[in-house]
């Protein structure tokens, strides 16, 4: 059986993930006080929605994904549900490709990061531009695309670190150590 604190640490440890998007969620959210920047600011929660989304399904779960992208639709006064849906296809999209490239090397990640991230900015351009009636610039969203992808090997980085902490403690709660 095991303890009470142990199980506390497991559901911890469980929700990390979900709570390092939420907390980048929240930083994409805040003001930067930047004229512009807002504009093409990283899209920093779609980087641990692919990886942990990649690395281990279950811990990136398609209502949690909805949630966050509900929220930023209505922080940012986006047409509501927008993120949510494409979040959500963001988030399909890997799990079907997953199977494919779990077992590869970083720029296969990276590069499937690239092209995912490019068709749900691709995707959102063209909604929003529907939605306001008016061809909306272009180049935001391809910066913010940039970014965002540049964004991505520090943050691979330190998601390894942490997926090798997460499965070794695990695996040391579960086996009595």
């Amino acid at each position: 059986m095991i303890q009470p604190s142990k199980r506390l640490e497991l559901l911890l440890l469980t929700a990390l993930p979900a709570l390092i998007t939420l907390a980048l969620a929240i930083f994409f959210l805040t003001s930067k006080h930047i004229t512009g920047l807002n504009h093409f600011m990283p899209i920093l929660p779609l980087i641990p929605v692919f990886y942990w989304g990649m690395a281990h399904a279950r811990e990136m779960p398609y209502w949690f994904v909805f949630a966050v992208g509900l929220t930023m639709d209505a922080v940012m006064g986006m047409p509501l549900g927008l993120s949510s849906l494409l979040y959500v296809f963001f988030l399909m999209m890997l799990h079907a490709q997953r199977k494919y490239i779990h077992k590869e090397g970083f720029m296969i990640k990276w590069g499937y990061f690239a092209l995912l991230l490019g068709v749900t900015c691709a995707l959102n351009w063209i909604m929003v531009t529907f939605f306001n009636a008016r061809t909306e610039a272009l180049m935001p969203a391809l910066l913010q695309w940039v970014m965002t992808v540049c964004c991505y090997p520090f943050m691979h980085k330190g998601f390894d670190a942490l997926y090798e902490y997460i499965s070794s403690r695990r695996w040391q709660i579960l086996h009595g150590n």
